[in-house]
């Protein structure tokens, strides 16, 4: 009997501590609800990569090729991992295969991809079609930068999976599957290669989907991780648009941190970013004179803001003990793809970089709103006591301070983020990661409008999205260039 065909036993996704003693584990994420009673340190759960998929003989990776190849699409360079159920994989597949590889198992990424939860919802419904067609059409399409003749399929698939999403929304039963959610939160992968309104559209039906799946979502924990992309994606998307956060995606946060462990930094960071969507919505309104209750003052908006940063910086404090990270120094500070200094991190994961920068970016976008609320409350009030004008100025300059740090953080994280240095003892990458350009390109423009950047590491950031566009064929990534060149030419 084949080994790809062969009955497996049934792995165990109890975390490590509850199967060293064969007790039932309740399976809660971040920590386990039975370490947690039993005051120990959960040492967490299996990849999920791991427990699903296995990797393919060398006799079936050439025989797939050789098929692929008389049929006119070359595979060279293709992850050809499972799931297949043949010795020949379709374009069906390869897409499949290449959008698990990296975005779920994080391609040349030191570990897990930043969309680690996929594996867990694809699982638990491995051969719905809707699923099958939206990863492939992602899948495709990132292959296609490398693969032009690619295209055509990849937009087929897009067209397939689209026509499965409707016909799965307007089924009661199909609409709240978990399976039809992950369909639409790896389309937005697709959305987020064209462009940024077509992005933000997806979204906001991402969302809709998730409220419409109700509070009792949340009894299983690969929802958890699927309402966090969500989530992550809404708040990024209100904060690029300014618009605040939407209550019923607030009241669902609420619901779900019964479910979460409330000292787990990317919990709480989460949902700092909503909260700074809210005000950045609520203090756009109000500077466009949009009426708003008498309490909502310039200082009241003032103080809002500086607590935010504080909590920020509580959060950050704690997610530096639970995910760190090394800096490295290159002497020679000769390849192009280091940072301008020089210096690069390295993390464990390439979710810890995603959950570091997102939260870095969230922080400068802060920063820049108690700047603005800084002179702007000194400008309006000349009578302002003189005391407390002093530590205003001193807020101000912490905090841009803390926005060039920041800004700083985010470029030393670029070059793993595209897996172009690993980690110890991994093979280097012959080129950029595509689930990394996708994961970096709002780190990267946020960095680059800053108030405090230089010149110099403004053209770095253009010159790094422009690569991002043309080596992972993200559009999104070239219109964000193409902005920050006509503000260096603003301000210059």
């Amino acid at each position: 009997m084949s080994t790809l065909n062969a009955p497996r036993a049934r792995t165990s996704r109890s975390c490590e501590n509850c199967r060293a003693v064969k007790r039932r584990c309740d399976k809660q994420v971040p920590r386990c609800g039975q370490c947690i009673r039993t005051r120990e340190t959960c040492l967490g759960y299996r990849d999920e990569w791991d427990l699903v998929f296995r990797d393919q003989t060398s006799h079936t990776i050439k025989r797939s090729r050789n098929k692929s190849e008389k049929n006119g699409v070359s595979t060279a360079g293709i992850p050809l991992t499972p799931p297949t159920r043949g010795p020949d994989p379709s374009l069906n597949e390869i897409g499949v295969n290449y959008f698990l590889q990296e975005f779920a198992a994080g391609g040349c990424s030191p570990s897990r991809g930043y969309l680690n939860y996929i594996p867990t919802a694809y699982s638990a419904d491995v051969e719905h079609p809707t699923l099958v067609a939206s990863m492939a059409a992602v899948g495709l399409v990132a292959l296609a930068t490398h693969q032009p003749e690619l295209v055509h399929h990849a937009r087929a698939k897009y067209s397939e999976a689209i026509n499965r999403v409707n016909n799965a929304l307007a089924s009661p039963v199909e609409s709240v599957k978990d399976s039809t959610l992950m369909s639409v939160i790896s389309l937005g992968v697709f959305e987020h290669v064209s462009n940024f309104e077509s992005w933000v559209r997806h979204v906001k039906g991402a969302a809709a989907l998730v409220v419409a799946r109700g509070k009792s979502q949340f009894a299983r924990r690969r929802a958890i991780l699927m309402f966090n992309q969500v989530r992550a994606d809404m708040s990024a998307a209100c904060i690029q648009s300014i618009q605040p956060f939407p209550d019923d995606m607030r009241e669902l946060q609420e619901e779900a941190t019964k479910y979460t462990d409330p000292s787990d930094a990317f919990w709480l960071l989460g949902v700092l970013a909503t909260q700074c969507a809210t005000l950045f919505a609520s203090i756009t309104a109000k500077h466009k004179g949009i009426p708003l209750p008498r309490d909502l003052t310039w200082l009241h908006f003032l103080e809002v803001s500086i607590a935010l940063q504080d909590d920020f910086q509580y959060v950050l404090d704690i997610l530096a003990r639970q995910e760190p990270y090394v800096t490295i120094h290159e002497s020679c500070g000769s390849a192009e793809f280091i940072s301008y200094n020089g210096q690069y991190h390295l993390y464990q994961t390439s979710w810890a970089i995603r959950l570091w920068n997102n939260s870095r970016m969230v922080e400068i976008i802060v920063c820049e709103i108690v700047c603005w609320l800084i002179n702007k409350v000194l400008a309006e009030n000349p009578a302002y006591p003189a005391e407390g004008r002093m530590k205003l100025k001193l807020r101000l300059q912490y905090t841009a301070q803390i926005m060039s740090r920041r800004g700083e953080e985010i470029l030393a994280s670029v070059p793993q983020g595209l897996g172009l240095v690993l980690l110890p003892d991994t093979h280097m990458p012959q080129q950029p990661n595509v689930s990394g350009g996708y994961m970096l390109i709002w780190n990267l423009y946020t960095v680059g409008k800053s108030p405090v950047i230089s010149c110099h590491n403004r053209q770095w950031v253009i010159k790094q999205l422009k690569d991002i566009s043309r080596s992972a064929g993200i559009a999104m990534a070239s219109q964000l260039a193409e902005d920050l060149v006509q503000l260096e030419r603003k301000v210059n």
